[in-house]
């Protein structure tokens, strides 16, 4: 009711009515698209990471796969696919303790990978290699020995998975164990308490 009464009011006042408001055009909403989580951190220190890995996969039994690599290479980048993979994640969580190694242009840490064995080129990103808890070499591949067939520029995941069960730390045995134990026990006229766990 005010508004329809306002234009009479302006113009017996002598003031002229306002324009009529135009619709402002809507202004599309923008995403805002993160980028994505570098696989590499660029300014590690290399053997810092790969000593502090070393000592966590010792506390477990079990082994450290060294992911070198780099944040522009197109397989590289392509590595937290194949991690996802069903036949690969379990891995990670029971078997390995990854650390990832940024190898830049083929011109950064390159000592720290030598000194694992490690001589990286041009197309064999990523270099994958296992060590023990006491941090001596058990196995190496590259890219190139693990790429997908339908698709050469990623991993093949099945192919991964399989390198990573060959190399995985071997199930200790018990036994001996049980056998100390237990003659420990018997020796202070104590219970021995046996407690069965598992990794995951």
């Amino acid at each position: 009711m005010i508004l329809s009464v306002l234009p009479l009011v302006l113009m017996m006042s002598g003031q002229a009515a306002p324009p009529p408001q135009q619709a402002q055009p809507a202004v599309p909403l923008q995403r805002t698209t993160q980028a994505p989580r570098k696989v590499y951190n660029e300014t590690a220190d290399a053997k810092a990471q790969i000593a502090a890995a070393i000592k966590a996969a010792g506390e477990d039994d079990i082994r450290v796969l060294i992911n070198w690599g780099a944040n522009d290479d197109e397989k590289c980048a392509k590595f937290p696919q194949v991690q996802r993979d069903p036949d690969v994640a379990p891995k990670f969580s029971d078997e390995y303790k990854l650390v990832s190694v940024d190898v830049g242009h083929l011109d950064k840490n390159l000592d720290v990978a030598q000194g694992y064995g490690v001589t990286l080129a041009a197309g064999s990103l990523p270099h994958f290699t296992v060590l023990d808890t006491a941090g001596k070499v058990v196995a190496q591949v590259s890219a190139r020995d693990l790429a997908a067939e339908a698709d050469p520029a990623a991993l093949d995941a099945k192919k991964f998975a399989a390198f990573l069960a060959k190399h995985q730390a071997p199930a200790a045995d018990a036994q001996p164990l049980f056998n100390a134990a237990l003659a420990e026990a018997r020796r202070d006229n104590k219970y021995m308490f046996l407690w069965f766990s598992a990794p995951w």
